[in-house]
């Protein structure tokens, strides 16, 4: 599976995945299951649309200049989904860019489809 066709806050987005290994490694069984449920998750993601938002008003209030977030896709665009090497958890991160940080952007990620946490990218990568 290359690329997953998901609902994403309201909106389609057809989203790369990308696993964590090495190029003589397979996916392993644990990444294969990660990103075959992931889809279920869909009630987490629309409920990590809150956690998002107050990310990104914790992290650049200032520039944003309001105190709430109407349109969520002025400051994050989900790009790809990583699936994370993880013997224990199904790891799954939504990729995304951040226009107040370009360089790290932004993943969310979500742990046995649960929201677990956000942060930059490098948090799972």
């Amino acid at each position: 599976m290359s690329d997953i066709k998901m609902n994403i806050w309201d909106r389609e987005f057809v989203l790369d995945v990308t696993y964590d290994c090495y190029s003589d490694e397979e996916i392993s069984q644990k990444q294969k299951d990660a990103i075959e449920k992931f889809p279920s998750a869909e009630n987490e993601i629309t409920k990590a649309l809150v956690k998002v938002k107050e990310y990104c008003l914790n992290q650049n209030k200032k520039e944003i200049g309001e105190d709430n977030i109407s349109n969520i896709f002025k400051y994050v665009v989900p790009k790809y989904l990583f699936v994370p090497r993880d013997d224990k958890n199904r790891l799954v991160a939504i990729m995304c860019k951040y226009k107040y940080d370009a360089e790290s952007g932004l993943a969310i990620v979500f742990r046995n489809e649960k929201f677990a946490q956000i942060g930059k990218q490098d948090i799972v990568l």
